[in-house]
C-alpha cells in the first residue's frame, strides 16, 4: 500500500488491520428499552392519577346527589311540619275564642249577665269601700305572686 506523505488514506481503504477491528454492541436497544421504561413508569403514574381523580368526582357527585336528596326530603317535611302548626294556630284561635268561652260556660251551667245585673258605682274622694274581705299585706301578696309564678316558669 502506498502512503502519500499529504495524505494519510489509510482510512479509506478496505483492509483493516485486526488489531483495530473493534466490535461495537449495539447499545441502542439497552437505551431505547430504558427510555421506554421510563416512559412506561410515567404513563402508569398518569394512568393512576387520571383514574384516581375521575374516581373522586365520581365519588364526590354520588355524595353531592345523596346530599340534595336529603335536603329535599327535610325540606318536604318542614312545610308539612309547617303547614301542621298552622292547623294548630288556628285550633288554638278557635279554642280561645269569645264564643267557645260562652259555649263551654253555658255547659258548666252558667248564664249570661243581663243589664239589670250590672250596678255601677260612681266614686267620689270622700267616699270610701269598706270590703268585709280579709286584707292581704303585700309580704304576702309577693309570696302568692311568687308561688303562682314558679307554677308556669319551670
Amino acid at each position: 500500500m502506498a502512503t502519500s506523505v499529504a495524505y494519510d488514506l489509510s482510512r479509506f481503504s478496505d483492509e483493516t488491520p485486526t488489531q483495530q477491528k473493534v466490535r461495537v454492541a449495539s447499545t441502542k436497544k439497552n437505551i431505547r428499552t430504558e427510555e421506554d421504561r421510563k416512559f412506561l413508569v410515567r404513563l402508569v403514574f398518569l394512568s393512576v392519577a387520571v383514574i384516581t381523580l375521575a374516581v373522586y368526582t365520581v365519588y364526590s357527585n354520588m355524595l353531592l346527589t345523596n346530599v340534595k336528596s336529603q335536603i329535599t326530603n327535610r325540606s318536604s317535611e318542614l312545610v308539612e311540619i309547617q303547614s301542621e302548626n298552622i292547623y294548630l294556630d288556628y285550633q288554638i284561635e278557635s279554642l280561645v275564642s269569645l264564643r267557645t268561652a260562652e259555649e263551654y260556660a253555658q255547659s258548666l251551667g252558667l248564664i249570661k249577665m243581663d243589664s239589670a245585673q250590672i250596678e255601677y258605682v260612681n266614686l267620689e274622694k270622700e267616699n270610701k269601700i269598706v270590703s268585709e274581705e280579709p286584707q292581704i299585706n303585700d309580704r304576702s301578696a309577693i309570696a302568692f305572686l311568687s308561688t303562682v309564678i314558679g307554677w308556669f316558669n319551670p
